[in-house]
């Protein structure tokens, strides 16, 4: 018995592999690599998944060379899923007989193209940041924001983004002109709806490229109206059915918000409707009114600048964005919406203006301003594509704005000895009605399949606006006689702003061997304006009808300008280069006139070249270089050469220079991005210089009894700037951890005059930001801070060179704590140093919000938050330029707390709603059900 024990237990041990092989499965073994060029692919994401109900079974990355194995896979049917970052998924069918060990599925090949985000599965912490080719990719989920936040609250804390107060957005120092959703325009180039308005929640990536123009599409080439533009990708499920949001808060203070906005996706269509109204500095729209009617008003007095971003507004929105894929051939789109903002602001500033020698002048200022505004506009665009070599686009356009303006500044001009030179109080009121009509027609038609194409472009728009406006300033001048002592205006004026322009252009692309093509273009382009300013005095009986010829200036500029380029481009694997050259003729004439009598007229004809040079080596598919030149030239305006005194203020006369010479500018470009996707490390370093040839200057001069500066204007040589950035971002060994880095320095020499000498400025500016974050399923925490250092020398004054620093730290949490409560604050440290008096930071902005979730899917959220708990906020700035340095302070908003009502809601594709369409990161989300199409047996 003992022996056939013995002999029992040695063949069981002998055995026991084999059959614990057959329990546990069979290895599945391939590797990933792009289709077009056979490179393996590296920390691609395989997974295999149950065909029956698509839960995933195995996953993996692949290996440096592509390589990949999914261990003890069982027999049955199942589909492989294989993803990575900036290609099309793949699908491949796999069944499992057990008969082979291992499985060898060959190459599997992901082809090059964007991720099909409603298809899209991501499983743990993807990459904060990637980089493909010209495109940086920032994936949202990685960047938290309280509940109800908006696009611009995702944007501040992201790497290289910057928004200021007025909603203006740069990425790596680079102004965003528009911002598109999956590919669609959304509202035309108003970047800031879209910022001020779209649910961060919604967001799944944002991308960041320099996009081409239709033309430079249709042709291949450049024609430098190429733009920086943001595009959101709307997080996986969502583009099957409605969904939106809805939050309305009143608090302390009267203050109030509320906003809603519904969205349809249904595969390529869209459409999104959107309203709000706050008190709160949230200005949904851009203001066209401040733009159109820029240099519009009153006249007279000194008046500040104020936007949307000074002071506290009040405002109102609402719109409508579309996009209609009626067939593969035709897509219409477009937008219409209207907004109303009404702005209180309040400034002071004190500048400096060196003088040559050791003395300066001194002016002190205090401001108030009242804005109104209503604005319409509507976008449209047609594309049509009958057939693969023909394209068509259309746009039309047109806005209408009305303004109100009520100005008030009370302003000292001081001596070197701080003595009062001048004084100036000025009431200024105006109101104005404009409106803008636009449209343009791009046609492209390929010839043939090597590279021959056809392209012509037709555009034209009409503008008509004016003002009415009165104006009261009392002016006293303490260094004059009694008699000249005090200049007291009381005027009423009439602007009328016409104008109309058109441009045609045509192109020619013919391929000269094997990835070699030249492009002839040609274009004309006309710019006509009429604008009258009367200026009108009060009679005997107070009506003001006596026109006051030195207030009332009118012009009319007619401007032509032509252009013939040619240019070459060869495209290889692995870089392409272009070359070309512009020859730019044009001619102008103005004619300045005070009803029928002729001041001035000047006609000018000029020819310019230009060369340009842009090279593109594309290292792999996550690193590339990139080196691009141009030359421009840019003619004087008509204000900077009539030779007419503007006397509209009286202590700040400008005066034209006819013999302006034009301006050209040189300018180079150099970026390198990499991304590591092993490392999962995104670097980029950028860097930007130019340097201008008979550059535009003000030529000052400053009557030092008076306190009244003269300015024209001259051409001088010698002025250049450049910059470099550099952005890194990293996890660390433990994902949950990565870290963030925004470094930039930036040097300017700049020449000017100032009281009739040659100053030399010269500015250096060195600046570091860097965080890290923490991520987890209980708790999100992020740290950062930055420094700037601004370093500023005068040759005229070498002992009021100035050196200031701009400190700042800034840390948040997110707690979540059990039955659907959460804790979020943020708390934001600013000081500066190396400021004027009175001018000072030292704040800590801490914010705080305690919110419950609620309803079927959390559908609700009752939030409590408090803004600005420690009552510490301000809103200094400093500005420094060749001839003045100049701090200035806005009133802002104060503490207040307010409690908010969020509602989120959803109805997909089969009844679905957000909870089954969950976004990547917490939970994941699983794949519909796919049966098996013809595929291998193994």
């Amino acid at each position: 018995m003992k022996l056939k024990r013995c002999l029992l237990m040695l063949l069981m041990i002998l055995f026991s592999p084999l059959v614990f092989a057959q329990q546990g499965g069979v290895n599945v073994t391939g590797s990933v690599v792009e289709q077009s060029s056979d490179t393996p692919i590296e920390q691609a994401t395989i997974r295999l998944l149950s065909v029956k109900d698509s839960v995933m079974v195995r996953g993996v990355v692949s290996a440096r060379n592509g390589s990949f194995t999914l261990r003890n896979v069982k027999k049955g049917s199942y589909l492989l899923y294989v993803t990575f970052i900036g290609y099309d998924p793949l699908y491949q069918p796999l069944q499992i007989t057990g008969k082979k060990n291992p499985v060898n599925v060959g190459k599997l090949e992901l082809s090059d193209g964007a991720i099909e985000l409603d298809e899209a599965l991501v499983v743990g912490k993807a990459p904060e940041v990637t980089v493909r080719n010209d495109t940086v990719e920032y994936n949202a989920d990685s960047y938290k924001v309280t509940e109800g936040s908006v696009l611009e609250d995702l944007l501040k804390k992201m790497p290289g983004v910057e928004v200021d107060s007025e909603g203006k957005i740069t990425v790596n120092g680079k102004e965003v002109k528009k911002v598109m959703v999956d590919g669609k325009e959304f509202f035309s180039d108003d970047p800031k709806v879209a910022s001020k308005n779209l649910p961060a929640k919604m967001i799944d990536k944002l991308q960041v490229l320099d996009k081409k123009s239709d033309m430079a599409q249709m042709t291949g080439f450049d024609d430098g109206e190429e733009e920086t533009v943001i595009n959101l990708t709307v997080k996986p499920g969502m583009k099957q059915g409605w969904f939106g949001n809805a939050y309305g808060g009143y608090g302390s203070k009267d203050r109030y918000e509320g906003n809603a906005m519904v969205n349809r996706f249904v595969n390529n269509d869209q459409i999104t409707f959107m309203g709000g109204a706050n008190n709160t500095n949230n200005m949904g729209f851009s203001d066209l009114a401040s733009t159109m009617f820029s240099g519009m008003g009153g006249g007279g007095g000194r008046r500040g600048g104020f936007g949307a971003g000074s002071g506290i507004t009040s405002s109102g929105n609402a719109g409508l964005n579309f996009s209609k894929e009626f067939n593969p051939a035709i897509t219409f789109g477009g937008n219409t919406r209207y907004s109303h903002s009404d702005n209180d602001a309040r400034s002071k500033s004190d500048r400096q203006n060196i003088l040559p020698g050791a003395s300066s002048s001194y002016d002190n200022s205090e401001a108030m301003s009242r804005t109104k505004s209503d604005n319409f506009g509507a976008d449209f665009r047609l594309e049509w594509e009958p057939d693969t070599m023909t394209r068509l686009i259309f746009r039309p356009s047109f806005s209408f704005s009305h303004s109100m303006n009520d100005n008030f500044s009370d302003a000292t001009t001081l001596d070197n000895e701080r003595d009062t030179v001048n004084t100036n109080k000025s009431s200024n009121y105006s109101e104005s009605n404009g409106y803008n009509l636009n449209a343009s027609v791009d046609f492209s038609r390929k010839l043939n399949d090597k590279g021959r194409v056809f392209s012509a472009t037709l555009s034209g728009g009409n503008s008509d606006s004016y003002s009415n406006g009165m104006n009261r300033s009392d002016i006293v001048y303490f260094n004059q006689a009694e008699a000249l002592k005090n200049n007291n205006i009381d005027q009423r004026s009439r602007y009328d702003n016409k104008g109309f322009n058109y441009r045609a252009y045509v192109s020619w692309v013919e391929p000269i061997g094997h990835g070699n093509f030249i492009q002839a273009t040609y274009s004309i382009s006309q710019r006509k304006q009429e604008a009258l300013k009367n200026v009108y005095n009060q009679d005997a009986d107070g009506i003001y009808n006596i026109l006051d010829s030195a207030y009332s200036q009118s012009y009319r500029n007619n401007f032509i300008s032509q252009r013939a380029s040619l240019s070459f481009k060869s495209q290889r694997a692995k870089f392409n280069y272009t070359i070309g050259l512009n020859l730019d003729p044009s001619y102008s004439s103005s004619e300045n006139f005070v009803g029928d009598t002729t001041l001035s007229k000047i006609t000018r004809k000029v020819v310019n070249l230009s060369p340009m040079a842009q090279f593109n080596y594309m290292f792999d598919k996550r690193t590339n270089l990139r080196i691009m030149y141009n030359g421009r030239t840019s003619q004087p305006s008509m204000t900077q050469l009539q030779p007419v005194a503007d006397i509209s203020n009286p202590t700040n006369i400008t005066i034209g220079n006819p013999d302006l010479s034009p301006r050209y500018t040189n300018n180079l470009f150099i970026r390198f991005q990499q991304f590591m996707p092993e490392k999962q490390r995104a670097l980029m370093i950028m860097a930007n210089g130019s340097y201008i040839i008979n550059d535009i200057v003000s030529y000052t001069s400053y009557n030092r009894e008076t306190g009244v500066k003269t300015t024209t204007y001259k051409n001088v040589n010698g002025n250049y700037s450049g910059n470099v950035r550099m952005m890194l971002n990293t996890p660390l060994r433990n994902r949950k951890f990565s870290i963030n880095s925004m470094t930039m320095v930036s040097f300017a020499n700049s020449n000017g005059y100032i009281d009739e000498e040659k100053n030399t400025n010269r500015n250096l500016i060195l600046s570091e930001r860097g965080g890290i974050d923490f991520r987890s399923s209980y708790l999100d925490l992020g740290v950062s801070g930055n420094i700037r250092y601004n370093a500023t020398s005068n040759s005229l004054q070498k002992e009021n060179n100035q050196n200031t620093f701009n400190y700042g730290a800034s840390g948040y949490t997110t707690i979540y704590l059990p039955f659907n409560f959460k804790i979020e604050s943020d708390v934001n440290w600013s000081a500066n140093s190396g400021y004027g008096e009175g001018f000072k930071q030292n704040e800590i902005l801490w914010n705080a919000s305690a919110s419950k979730s609620f309803l079927k899917n959390n559908q609700g959220t009752l939030r409590f938050k408090i803004y600005d708990i420690l009552q510490q906020r301000s809103n200094i700035s400093r500005s420094v330029t060749a001839s003045y340095i100049q701090d200035s302070e806005y009133n802002t908003l104060g503490s207040y707390f307010m409690v908010h009502l969020i509602y989120r809601f959803s109805l997909f594709k089969g009844g679905a709603s957000t909870n089954d369409v969950k976004a990547p990161g917490r939970g994941g989300r699983r794949i519909g059900p796919m049966g098996p199409p013809p595929g291998h047996r193994f």
